[in-house]
Order: structure tokens, then sequence, then C-alpha cells
């Protein structure tokens, strides 16, 4: 009963090098306003923040965006950190009270800070922009985080 419990409440995929991503991850994806960047820094230590994300021909891109931070975006942890080791984990999830509804996705890849004007940039832009109206007051930046996904694992509880 117990193992027919957790095979049924796990469900695991690994074929994002192909990206064949179906319909339901793809809905999530799309729907999910925030996700936890994981990057680890010079002592192997973790470093967690959460960030916001649009997902374009098979990559996920965060802004560096020109919200009040402390420190230039290129100085932020979280940038030194990739341009040390690009090894990232970026974990979307939603909590429902109904824990039949609760869900993770987490995608392992390779990370790089990109710069500049681009059709890709420009794309990126008008994706946060259409997903995160907020940007339309703030700016968006001129550079974000590009993740190149090598694995992708999903549970979902129903």
């Amino acid at each position: 009963m117990c193992l027919l419990l957790m095979l049924s409440f796990i469900c695991l995929f690994s074929d994002l090098v192909s990206l064949k991503l179906n319909q339901k991850t793809m809905n999530l994806i799309r729907e999910a306003k925030v996700a936890r960047l994981a990057t680890v820094d010079h002592k192997l230590h973790p470093y967690v923040v959460p960030v916001v994300f649009v997902f374009h021909q098979k990559s996920f891109f965060i802004p560096l965006d020109e919200k009040t931070k402390t420190v230039n975006p290129r100085k932020l942890k979280r940038v030194k950190n990739i341009e040390k080791n690009p090894n990232v984990t970026l974990l979307i999830d939603k909590y429902q009270n109904d824990w039949k509804k609760l869900f993770f996705l987490m995608i392992h890849g390779k990370a790089k800070v990109i710069d500049g004007n681009s059709k890709v940039m420009d794309k990126i832009h008008k994706l946060l922009i259409l997903k995160y109206p907020q940007y339309k007051k703030i700016g968006i930046g001129n550079s974000c985080i590009k993740i190149e996904p090598t694995k992708v694992s999903f549970w979902s509880n129903s």
C-alpha cells in the first residue's frame, strides 16, 4: 500500500535534452509567476533567491532588472556565482492547501549572463512585459540569465 502510494505521487522525467515537455508541464511553466534560482558560491555554499522568469526556445530567462538593489545587477551574488560555476537549479512550485494539487518542477541546467540588444533579448523583454505588467513601469534591464536545461524532474501529487 505504501509503495503504491509513493509511486502514485511521483512522476519524474528527464528527457529535457530534447525538451519533450507535455502540455500540463508547459502550462505550469507558463502560469508560474515565481521560481527559486539556486547557485553555488566559490566555497560551495548554496545560494537561493526568488526570481521571475520566462521560457522561450527551450531556455529559461531571468531578467537582471532595474528593481531596487543594493549593487549593480552585474555584481549580484547569483551573477558572480554563475560566472564561476554555471551549474544551476531552477525550482518552480506551487503550494496548495489541498495537498492533492501540490507540484514542483526542478530544472537543472547551465546558466550564463547574456547582454545587449538582439532579437532574442527583444523577444524576452516582450514576454516578460506580457507575463509581468509591472515591467511597463520599471526597467527590465539589458541583461538576463539564460538557463539551458540539462535535466528536468517533475513531481505532482495528483
